[in-house]
């Protein structure tokens, strides 16, 4: 079963895909190819994303990443959640779908 917003926090991060100014996963790679592109671009995009304090509002992201409400701000505290969740993905399945991929 999928986190409830784990989808539309996902697509957040991916959408900004369409305003880059190169293409993410161009059209003449094979298509496993871009579906791995898309992975990578997702996980950098969300790290660069908590770095620079762009998350989407509403707090979806931290809560993905079992940060609270009152710390959902706090960029190194995110960072951190942030590794834990995808270093804990070789032995549990992460909440975040950037880590997943």
């Amino acid at each position: 079963m999928t986190a409830p917003g784990t989808a539309d926090a996902e697509r957040g991060t991916l959408a900004k895909a369409a305003d880059e100014n190169f293409p993410v996963a161009p059209f003449f790679l094979p298509r496993d190819w871009r579906e791995d592109l898309v992975a990578v671009y997702g996980f950098a995009r969300l790290v660069d994303d908590i770095g620079d304090g762009d998350l989407a509002p509403g707090g979806a992201d931290a809560r993905l990443l079992g940060v609270p409400a009152d710390e959902a701000e706090d960029r190194l505290v995110l960072l951190d959640a942030f590794e834990a969740t995808c270093g804990a993905s070789s032995t549990a399945r992460p909440a975040t779908p950037c880590c997943v991929a």
